[in-house]
């Protein structure tokens, strides 16, 4: 059988305009699969994940059918292509999509680029492959035939109308878009499904949409209720007086480093020596609770006892609001003089404004350091060379002067992802039996670790350190999705934690503890307050001390998982739990420590 040459143009040509749409569809569902796999597969049993990719895909691919031009067509991919790997990225750092608000941190991109390419997997590829494809097929069916569109125009808006109004009615019985959408982000195992079920567009509308809605009256009452059910923080009797506090934020240090050995090296000697001292408090299963903003989140929990907004940065959102924090309950009723310590630049996470928020009076920070330990792609100073420049500004009086008390929060760089550091700097190394990534993290960790116990030598030669608490613990786990991966291999299984944990370690502490039970980072700041004698101060943070023998060993994670001991719980006390997030990201939307004095 023969076929007419102009008969099978005219055919190509109809097959034509299904391949760019075809196209951005295979996207957004390689998107759903990718996104589904580091969260649940739900999605993917629901038809409204397949019914708003339709409807995206239709949407993005109009300026095509208007135009009949494949140029149209392959802009629009590109520009997804990008757009989905960056959430992606994202994700497997944060564990969320972009934020609508964090779109406008894309500067502190530059200074967080090998972060970014420690992210890539080999399927992020398969994104620009599947535009080149539809290139290559477009070409192959002679891109000089007219491009017909073989049910007409009217039948793709005809379909995408279709489609929009089967989202509305549906959505629309449920109590609306943003009433499903809450829903599900407070959902234990549905939270991260937004995208995949409702496309990044619909994730960003959510974030625009519920940037500031009005505090209803129930709402305000929830707050009031949550908060007035909070265990009292009790003073410990007879409390041995710490007037000055060296709060030191390792960057990504992971406990199970500690008290660790591989191939005959001991990973955190001097951490590890601290730690058998009889006046030490260590809690090794501290939960991370880090959201959208990561680093700056652990200030917030640590210093400020309050839970990350369930979307966003709190530090770019609400950076001015009323903040009650461990700085300010030094100030007010130790006297001390506040100073943070950072190797980064004050514009990273907005770092400067929350400074001057949370109290504190001096920063010293990226142009105060001179260079002489470079580390990273990002160019920053080294943990090493940073503690040594803190100790000769403390020498000479620039820091903590003899006649002053003092809260110094210290920020490290060095555990930054992914890394890497100078082969010249390296103080132990392992055999290629050790998978690279869990290498590297070691051997970041010694060099830390050596960097840290040098500098808690030199603070014990000061005349004050009878009456100063050093407390060490890290900002955020380190290892993101590889730990599953370095779990399953036969270096790391047994050694790296299945589980997101930093350590909580108080030196020279007035109660000395070995705390085994669960907590959480936002449980620190409560804990310190215990510590420090501060037990008046008018804001007792979201958390519980872990001197209060009634504090149940569990931690909720930003996933909304209930970590710890669960078993003994009243289904009241895990609903309670799961509210301290609503609750937490509520008081700093709409400021509602500022009515506290």
């Amino acid at each position: 059988m023969t076929v007419n040459k102009q008969e099978g143009n005219v055919a190509g040509s109809r097959i034509q305009p299904a391949i760019p749409i075809a196209g951005v569809f295979f996207k957004f569902l390689l998107f759903n699969a990718i996104w589904c796999y580091y969260t649940t597969f739900t999605p993917f049993s629901c038809w409204e994940s397949y019914a708003t990719a339709l409807a995206a895909t239709l949407v993005l691919s109009v300026p095509y059918i208007l135009t009949r031009r494949i140029a149209a067509s392959i802009l629009v991919m590109v520009v997804l292509d990008i757009w989905m790997v960056a959430n992606l990225l994202y994700y497997r750092s944060y564990f969320s999509a972009i934020p609508l608000s964090s779109y406008l941190l894309a500067g502190n991109l530059t200074d967080f680029l090998p972060s970014v390419a420690a992210s890539f997997r080999w399927c992020d590829g398969l994104f620009p492959a599947s535009t080149a494809a539809v290139v290559f097929f477009m070409l192959w069916r002679n891109h000089r035939s007219k491009i017909i569109f073989p049910f007409g125009k009217h039948a793709y808006f005809t379909l995408l109308i279709f489609l929009c109004a089967l989202l509305a009615v549906n959505l629309s019985i449920r109590g609306g878009f943003l009433t499903v959408y809450r829903n599900m982000k407070s959902s234990a195992h549905r939270h991260a499904s937004g995208p995949p079920l409702y496309t990044l567009f619909g994730t960003l509308y959510f974030d625009y949409a519920d940037e500031l809605p009005e505090l209803t009256e129930e709402q305000e009452h929830e707050i009031h209720n949550w908060l007035s059910e909070r265990p009292a923080l009790v003073p410990v009797p007879d409390i041995a007086s710490r007037d000055n506090c060296i709060f030191i934020l390792a960057e990504s240090l992971e406990s199970w480093v500690l008290n660790l050995t591989v191939e005959n090296q001991e990973i955190t000697p001097y951490l590890n020596k601290l730690l058998k001292e009889r006046s030490t408090l260590y809690a090794p299963h501290v939960l991370t609770q880090v959201n959208g903003g990561r680093s700056i989140d652990a200030q917030l929990l640590v210093l400020a006892g309050l839970l990350p907004l369930q979307t966003g940065a709190y530090s770019c959102r609400f950076p001015l609001n009323t903040y009650h924090t461990l700085p300010k309950a030094m100030k007010e009723l130790k006297g001390t003089r506040n100073y943070l310590l950072t190797v980064d630049k004050t514009k990273t996470w907005n770092q400067g404004a929350v400074a001057r928020s949370f109290g504190i009076d001096t920063i010293v920070s990226y142009p105060d350091f001179r260079m002489t330990e470079a580390f990273g792609n990002r160019k920053r100073l080294g943990d090493n060379a940073f503690f040594s420049q803190c100790r000769e500004k403390m020498e000479n009086g620039e820091i903590w002067r003899s006649d002053e008390n003092v809260f110094i929060q210290m920020v490290t760089y060095s555990g930054h992802s992914p890394f890497k550091m100078p082969e010249s700097l390296k103080t132990v190394h392992f055999s290629n039996r050790i998978p690279e990534v869990m290498a590297d993290y070691m051997t970041v960790a010694h060099y830390t670790d050596e960097a840290i116990g040098k500098f808690v030598e030199y603070l014990r030669t000061r005349p004050e350190y009878g009456r100063t608490m050093v407390v060490i613990t890290g900002d955020h786990e380190g290892l993101a999705d590889n730990r599953k991966d370095l779990c399953r291999t036969k270096a790391g299984k047994g050694i790296v934690s299945e589980n997101e944990f930093t350590p909580f370690i108080v030196l020279n502490s007035p109660i000395a503890m070995y705390h085994t039970k669960v907590m959480g980072q936002v449980d620190i700041y409560t804990t310190l307050l215990n510590l420090l004698g501060l037990e008046s101060y008018r804001w007792s943070g979201i958390g519980q001390s872990i001197l209060d023998s009634g504090k149940p060993g569990i931690a909720i994670s930003p996933k909304r998982s209930i970590e710890g001991d669960t078993m003994f719980l009243s289904r009241e006390e895990l609903l309670r739990m799961r509210q301290s997030q609503v609750i937490s990201d509520r008081i700093i939307r709409f400021d509602k420590l500022k009515d506290l004095r």
